[in-house]
């Protein structure tokens, strides 16, 4: 599954770099299908963090970051059984001195059965997952301020949390 994503926002591309890439590890600040992260050493990589979301918890591997082009590409590690790889490839363009755009290129390959059984159920919840991390992350870098969605996510697990503890 390829998944192809841009998205404007009203802030300049050096705000959006230093979240997207210099605050790597800390985007359970603000998306809300990831509640916690953390930045992490990934042997033979540049950096890496660790997420816990609604899909569990994943690493994700840097592979390649060019400061230059403000894009970097990582894949995550530890993905559930349903999914064989997933790899993202991001990057912030400049279209004015006060707006860019975010891109992201994704790759999802799913594993073989579980892919054919659950795929046609999996595919759109990824789609809306990813659609509301934009969501997010364009509200966090224009106001500075977390979604709704985040807020609810936020809560609803902590309290899972708690309650299992």
């Amino acid at each position: 599954m390829i998944i192809n994503k841009n998205i404007s926002v009203n802030a300049p591309a050096d705000k959006v770099w230093e979240l997207v890439w210099n605050q790597f590890g800390q985007v359970g600040d603000w998306a809300s299908t990831v509640n916690l992260s953390e930045d992490r050493e990934a042997f033979g990589s540049v950096k890496g963090r660790t997420c816990t979301s609604t899909w569990g918890e994943i690493d994700e591997i840097v592979e390649r970051v060019d400061p230059d082009s403000m894009s970097f590409t990582y894949y995550a590690d530890g993905l559930p059984a349903m999914m064989k790889k997933a790899r993202s490839t991001w990057k912030v363009i400049t279209k004015n001195g006060d707006t860019s755009t975010i891109s992201a290129h994704m790759e999802i390959e799913f594993a073989r059965l579980p892919g054919f059984f659950l795929g046609w159920m999996m595919k759109p919840k990824m789609r809306k997952d990813i659609d509301q991390t934009f969501k997010d992350l364009k509200q966090f870098i224009e106001t500075g301020k977390k979604t709704e969605s985040k807020i609810k996510s936020d809560l609803k697990f902590f309290k899972k949390q708690k309650n299992a503890a």
